[in-house]
């Protein structure tokens, strides 16, 4: 036989024998011999003429190596699974690749000080735990790993999504992505923050501290899954005209303001009722106190002032640890949150999970985040709760424990990037006297549409009622800030009204367990400081904006544009833009009445014109 027919039948057997290997490697599904190269590198496709690995499908020849049906997972029935994953949109089961770094390293790599001990455990401790119980075996049964499927508007969950993992799952995803593990055919968010963090930063920290806390927790032990983490997506927005007939029959009362004022130093404002001390004390100069991002009021939901998606403009920025807006911050403080919200996206540029959504059973896992975020920096561990915080709820029929600790409601205002020419426009938005911010007509960022963004949120009838009674039990207050007056530059004047008169029209579909809205004020939140000055009136509003600037807010502490800052300092400082009346003020005149009759008043009274404030246009005598 010629040398060269030999050496053809030997590449041929070659080939075939590598086929047969990757077959075995992926689940029986039959791919291309070049598939055999990427098994382990977490590179999902292959190029059948140069044999190399790709993270993306660049060119249509390419193929691809994932588990089941051409890359997309195989489909999961729901009683294979024996409850150990809970969803309403179908079931789809991914393999992982290999690790490629060692437990020890990544778990030492993120601290430069030594290993820091948490939950007073050492890091042989946690990396025996990492080894031998959490990757020891899947917590998904047969499976790798099991997603909500297919994707929909950007996320594996789409407008009325919902999903639950249990917390074992959770560390056991989060464990494997640290450790350099993809899932082959699925291209999460969370694979790629890994990747572009690879070893330090503040959000390996904050993984590290989670699975840390996985390795100390009792509800964990001898393989149990622990307490349900719950994922629920809104459904899509409702006409307007639907929110305002719902308008007609709701009262400004419904809304159930109460105020906690953080650190303005206002004298008292009569008529509003606080929020009571456990979710209400100011700071000190050096220390935070209570808001609705330390946390502290039982029930109390954290309000995410989003972009679009979770976790703002992490991939755009290169962003590997706190910066940015409230919302990145929030996603190093609740790294249960990040992992879920990362790894149910595979989108580009963007593999974030969409707005609006609940995140309920996360914790947060750090103390020293407040509005202000001038206390946020080191990292300093909390006493997450393991099992103390734990409630029965019901999901999808069944009963379930949940940590009740800190539900996390994440949604945006629908005004970013509302104007243009920043040079221009944006000193006079954090003034308060930009005339785009008071639309009132039918426009993409006018009033209506963050009456509606605020309401959809909000109303329990927006998720599935298999989340509901879970919803019920575990939330009892909305807690937020200066929602679309944040980054995003809108009037702090309508972004009140936008959310009270928001609130109470979907108050009532809570059927009275959501008891109210919690409205912070600050001097200096970390978005926008100072603007909330302007919600006091006169000599109050005055004395916000010189607390907020003496001294200013840490350069940590907050992002802006070069454009936003006054004579090169942070915060709004422009006292002659105050007005005369303030929250009290209007509280007083329209907190009797019924929301369509309010949200009708300003509209008719608003025109472009921002001689006077909204509050003083609309009680203008």
């Amino acid at each position: 036989m010629p040398r060269s027919m030999m050496l053809m039948m030997r590449a041929a057997l070659t080939l075939s024998l590598v086929a047969r290997v990757v077959r075995a490697r992926v689940g029986g599904t039959a791919v291309h011999p070049c598939c055999a190269g990427c098994i382990g590198s977490g590179k999902p496709y292959c190029s059948p003429r140069s044999w190399n690995c790709y993270d993306y499908k660049n060119k249509d020849y390419y193929e691809s190596c994932g588990a089941g049906d051409n890359g997309n997972g195989r489909a999961v029935l729901p009683s294979e699974t024996n409850g150990a994953f809970i969803s309403n949109r179908e079931y789809r089961a991914f393999q992982w690749t290999q690790t490629t770094s060692s437990v020890e390293e990544m778990l030492q790599a993120p601290f430069n000080g030594g290993w820091p001990m948490p939950f007073g455990l050492s890091l042989k401790e946690v990396a025996d735990f990492v080894k031998y119980d959490l990757l020891a075996s899947s917590p998904f049964g047969d499976f790798g790993v099991l997603l909500p499927w297919p994707q929909s508007g950007d996320d594996q969950l789409g407008d009325g999504g919902w999903v639950g993992y249990s917390r074992r799952q959770v560390c056991y995803i989060t464990a494997q992505s640290l450790l350099g593990a993809k899932t082959l055919g699925y291209d999460s968010g969370l694979a790629r923050l890994m990747a572009m963090c690879p070893r330090t930063g503040d959000f390996r920290e904050s993984f590290v501290s989670l699975i840390a806390a996985c390795a100390g927790d009792p509800g964990l032990k001898e393989g149990k899954q622990g307490p349900l983490l719950l994922t629920a997506k809104a459904e899509s927005a409702p006409d307007v005209e639907t929110v305002r007939a719902a308008a007609a029959n709701a009262k400004l009362s419904d809304a159930g303001l109460r105020l906690c004022d953080y650190d303005t130093g206002a004298p008292p404002l009569a008529g509003i009722a606080p929020v009571p001390a456990a979710g209400c004390v100011p700071r000190s100069w050096d220390a935070p106190g209570k808001d609705f991002m330390t946390g502290g009021l039982p029930g109390q939901a954290t309000q995410d002032i989003s972009a679009a998606w979770f976790g703002g403009y992490l991939f755009d920025s290169g962003a590997c640890g706190l910066g940015g807006g409230q919302d990145e911050r929030l996603s190093v403080y609740f790294p249960e949150v990040t992992v879920l919200a990362y790894f149910l996206s595979s989108s580009h540029p963007f593999p974030q999970l969409r707005q609006p959504a609940w995140v309920l059973g996360a914790r947060n896992f750090f103390t020293g985040l407040d509005g202000t975020a001038r206390f946020d920096a080191p990292l300093r561990l909390a006493n997450a709760p393991f099992t103390s915080d734990l409630v029965d709820v019901e999901v999808a029929g069944s009963s379930y424990q949940m940590s009740s600790s800190r539900p996390f409601l994440i949604f945006m205002s629908e005004n970013q990037g509302f104007f243009g020419d920043w040079g221009v426009n944006l000193p006079q938005a954090r003034r308060n006297k930009l005339w785009l911010q008071r639309d009132v007509g039918k426009g993409k960022a006018s009033f209506e549409k963050q009456v509606r963004a605020w309401y959809r949120s909000v109303a329990l009838t927006s998720y599935s009622d298999a989340v509901r009674p879970a919803l019920k039990t575990l939330v009892k207050s909305i807690g937020a800030g200066p929602w679309l007056a944040g980054l995003w530059w809108g009037d702090s004047h309508l972004g009140f009204l936008a959310a009270w008169l928001g609130q109470a029209i979907a108050a009532p579909t809570w059927g009275g367990s959501l008891e109210a809205l919690d409205y912070y004020l600050y001097s200096d939140f970390t978005e926008n400081p100072g603007n909330m000055c302007f919600l006091l009136s006169g000599d109050a509003c005055k004395a916000c904006m010189h607390r907020c600037a003496n001294p200013d807010p840490p350069k940590r502490a907050y992002w802006m544009p070069k454009e936003a800052f006054v004579n090169g300092r942070p915060c709004v400082t422009s006292e002659w833009d105050c007005g005369s009346k303030g929250l009290s003020d209007v509280v007083a005149a329209y907190g009797a009445d019924m929301a369509l009759e309010v949200w009708q008043k300003i509209e008719t009274t608003l025109t472009n014109s921002v001689e006077r404030t909204v509050f003083d246009e609309l009680l203008r005598e």
